[in-house]
């Protein structure tokens, strides 16, 4: 059985509840990790990552609970060559108003756009540098970077093997890949890829949701249909967990549905669906 500390919850799972709120939240269910982001109440904005507050005031909220920031979520467009001194700028933003704490890890995520014609290798080529240039800059506050292919049609980098192949190429000692079901489903991942394609070893996330509807068709699902897990997840993500757990993986698991619902939830919904999902994934 996946133990309780081994789980994490990413804010899009308790987008109503303040950030003191939450640490004290998983702090007392005994799962003390959390996924903090600039997207959570709109547009990405790094003045919302801390909801206002000083890093001291947050540090002194996590010491005080024993709860640890395992991630920000995210620097988008990673893979642009043409936003990276964008995208350096953001990412310093973010070190140094967590420098106060011990921040884990900052995901990236690439571009998703039906206008970017680039080719593949130019793609490649151009996500090779930009690692190589965010890498430099982490390095120095010791803070390491998460690759999180998306696997919507419209994203230049959609299969973990290709975040893979980014990494190797960019030959950086503080990259790994976020594993997030939703986007392995729709990627296509199969389980002969998974076994053959897919190294573990890469992996420093798994990201955890729930699709339940069975009339929107594959190409059409969005991040509005991720909930929670459940035991009628189409995608069998508590199934998925299991298999990386089967195939070496020692890492955490984030819940990340991303619904607009959720901003209805008050804390005890939020409690219950938390630990209803700890129980999906457990049971698999």
């Amino acid at each position: 059985m996946i133990a309780k500390e081994r789980f994490c919850l990413n804010r899009k799972a308790a987008p109503a509840i303040p950030l003191t709120e939450t640490i004290q939240l998983v702090s007392e269910l005994g799962v003390p990790n959390i996924e903090v982001r600039n997207d959570l109440y709109g547009a990405p904005d790094n003045t919302t990552i801390l909801d206002h507050l000083s890093g001291q005031k947050v540090a002194n909220l996590l010491n005080e609970n024993q709860v640890n920031v395992e991630t920000i979520n995210a620097i988008g467009n990673m893979d642009n060559r043409d936003m990276i001194r964008e995208n350096l700028k953001s990412l310093t933003s973010m070190l140094e108003m967590t420098k106060d704490f011990d921040l884990k890890n900052i995901i990236f995520c690439p571009v998703r756009s039906t206008d970017d014609h680039r080719s593949i290798e130019q793609r490649k080529t151009d996500a090779i540098a930009n690692v190589r240039d965010y890498s430099s800059v982490l390095k120095k506050y010791g803070v390491n970077g998460l690759i999180e292919p998306l696997g919507f049609a419209d994203s230049t980098l959609r299969t973990p093997w290709e975040g893979q192949a980014v990494i190797d190429a960019a030959g950086v000692d503080n990259f790994k890949l976020v594993a997030d079901t939703f986007h392995y489903y729709l990627a296509g991942v199969t389980d002969e890829q998974f076994i053959h394609k897919v190294d573990v070893n890469y992996v420093g996330l798994v990201h955890l949701s729930a699709v339940t509807t069975t009339t929107t068709p594959l190409e059409n699902l969005d991040d509005q249909d991720r909930y929670m897990l459940s035991s009628d997840d189409i995608m069998e993500s508590a199934t998925l967990a299991k298999k990386f757990e089967n195939a070496g993986y020692q890492g955490l698991y984030a819940f990340e549905p991303f619904s607009d619902d959720l901003k209805n939830w008050d804390i005890n919904q939020v409690k219950q669906a938390f630990e209803d999902s700890i129980e999906q994934v457990q049971k698999a």
